[in-house]
């Protein structure tokens, strides 16, 4: 990072943390389709802004997956149609995880309206202007590592389960630590957390070691359906909602499983299409790094990381899918 944005990353986290310090009351939420970063963070800031008196609300706009409940337990979520009511009677609202209006899903028109006292907590490069404060640092593993620091810069205590959900928004946004995102940076903050007596192994057990056996029939069927082209560069896979009907999968069981066919020698970009109920298309996108994938997205209305990004459109399956290895065989050179 350079030292004009370090400077302005600082300036960023300053801007956040005097609004947290003065705001009463406040409302903390994340994406569609949270992650463990998102969400992690979330119910950390939130344990932790309660054990200083803050009276604190958290929604989540979409479908809470189940691998991560418990990152969540005692933090009591509000219903996702109650976030128009609580965000005009809190003083500040907090979006963790984005900065894009197109992720918000049904909040984005709430938070437009109250953009004065909407405060952000960012690591995308896709950013739309949707807050007041705001602080993006691109150069973060994950959010869980400014929240990390934040709380530093506070002075705010953190309590055991608040350390536990910060070491888990970090360890899942990098892979446990083996995505080329992890930095002295990330590693800082996952040892803080070990020192304050967190458990890696049994973090992982919980997270990824708790399957239902319906997801790895999903896994089976995105395997089945896994098409490589561009000489295997890029790899596709489809899931329909016969294949959730038939495994008796939940959509949220679809975590992670783009990233199977990186294991292939060949592959620089894997992709996955979800038809969603309704029929919209959701999409996640991987690379090694030949490809920066949230270009891709953001030639769909989407965006996320050089490495990891996403988008959600209509259309069929097939038709996206020529339009998406076109894409990347663009950037591939070939």
């Amino acid at each position: 990072m350079s030292a004009n944005s370090a400077a302005e990353a600082a300036g960023g986290r300053d801007a956040v943390a005097e609004v947290l310090r003065r705001a009463g009351t406040i409302l903390l939420t994340t994406h569609v389709h949270p992650d463990g970063d998102g969400l992690g963070s979330l119910a950390a800031l939130w344990s932790s802004a309660s054990a200083v008196g803050k009276r604190c609300f958290a929604l989540v706009p979409d479908a809470l997956p189940g691998r991560y409940a418990f990152l969540l337990e005692g933090c009591p979520l509000e219903p996702a149609g109650r976030f128009a009511g609580l965000a005009d009677e809190v003083e500040l609202i907090v979006v963790l995880d984005t900065c894009a209006r197109e992720q918000l899903g049904p909040l984005a028109e709430a938070v437009a309206r109250h953009r004065a006292k909407v405060a952000v907590i960012d690591h995308h490069v896709t950013a739309d202007d949707i807050a007041a404060a705001v602080w993006r640092d691109e150069s973060a593993a994950a959010v869980g590592v400014m929240v990390t620091e934040l709380l530093e810069v506070l002075g705010w205590p953190v309590p055991a389960r608040a350390a536990e959900a910060l070491a888990a928004a970090v360890l899942t946004d990098t892979g446990w630590l083996r995505y080329a995102n992890t930095d002295a940076r990330a590693l800082r903050a996952v040892g803080k957390w070990l020192e304050a007596g967190v458990r890696l192994d049994g973090l992982y057990r919980r997270i990824y070691q708790s399957d239902r056996p319906e997801r790895l029939r999903l896994l089976g069927a995105a395997l089945d359906s896994l098409r490589l082209y561009l000489d295997g560069r890029v790899a596709v896979m489809t899931l329909s909602r016969e294949d959730f009907d038939r495994t008796g999968a939940l959509d949220e069981e679809t975590e992670d499983i783009v990233n199977e066919p990186l294991r292939i020698a060949t592959v620089e970009v894997s992709a996955i299409v979800t038809v969603q109920r309704g029929g919209q298309l959701r999409v996640s996108l991987r690379s090694r790094g030949a490809v920066d994938v949230a270009k891709v997205a953001e030639r769909f209305g989407g965006g996320g990381h050089a490495r990891a990004a996403g988008f959600r459109c209509g259309g069929r399956p097939g038709e996206l899918v020529g339009r998406l290895v076109a894409e990347c065989a663009a950037l591939l050179g070939g």
